[in-house]
């Protein structure tokens, strides 16, 4: 068996290589709170079968328990694994009719249809909630027949042995070449911030007539007592070669 030391977790600049990362996952709900979580990830909710990232899971199962709390929803899902799975979501807050617009309608019901003992099929993303794992539901519909969830079940089992069963592996290369690419779009990222703040400043030293004035006197007195402060030498010219990147 695969122990966690000898696993390598690839950076999150090497994710959109995995067959997992932007995937609706089918999983047990017992699957889902085996995941582990690594540091550095707790923010984007994404956990770890193996080493593969997961993110998005889908279940299929009975709901057992729905209950009702100011603007959330949490409905109880049983898929006979052993192990039951919270699934929850926003819904309308409750307005008092004293101070609601006649006009206004109120919110609707995301799934007024769903009910305890309902085959359903759940689709979100992974949290924790008080410590235990949650799904956030993107979208919950019926099952409509004992042949889809026998379907979803085969999904679920040839999931595990295609992807989970072993460890995710990236050729050296690979994640070379996803670092360099990262780092060029890092960099991008900070040129282009430098850009938008210089320009910032530009645009307002022109919209401010005071600074308009002082500078210029600055820029008068700045000739008069040494006319060679210019070009790359001049501390607003840094700035725009900065920006520039160069």
């Amino acid at each position: 068996m695969t122990s966690a030391e000898s696993l390598i977790f690839y950076p999150a600049y090497c994710f959109h290589l995995s067959p997992t990362i932007n995937k609706w996952c089918p999983l047990r709900a017992a699957d889902i709170h085996g995941l582990e979580g690594r540091p550095g990830f707790e923010g984007d909710n994404v956990f770890f079968s193996l080493n593969h990232p997961i993110r998005w899971v889908r279940i299929v199962g009975v709901v057992v328990a729905i209950d009702e709390f100011y603007g959330r929803r949490i409905y109880t899902v049983d898929d006979s694994t052993g192990a039951c799975i919270e699934c929850g979501i926003s819904v309308p807050k409750p307005v008092d009719s004293r101070y609601r617009n006649a006009a206004e309608d109120p919110a609707p019901d995301p799934y007024p249809e769903i009910d305890v003992g309902m085959v359903v099929e759940v689709k979100g993303s992974t949290i924790v909630f008080r410590e235990q794992k949650q799904i956030k539901v993107q979208k919950l519909q019926r099952v409509g027949s004992t042949n889809q969830e026998v379907q979803f079940w085969d999904k679920i089992l040839n999931f595990r042995k295609d992807v989970l069963s072993k460890p995710w592996v990236l050729d050296k290369k690979e994640v070379r070449r996803c670092k360099k690419q990262y780092m060029a779009d890092v960099d991008s990222k900070e040129r282009k911030k430098r850009r938008k703040e210089n320009g910032l400043a530009i645009d307002k030293h022109k919209r401010d007539p005071e600074l308009k004035d002082k500078s210029r006197e600055a820029g008068k007195s700045m000739k008069e007592e040494s006319p060679v402060m210019l070009g790359a030498q001049s501390p607003y010219a840094k700035g725009q070669y900065s920006a520039l990147g160069l």
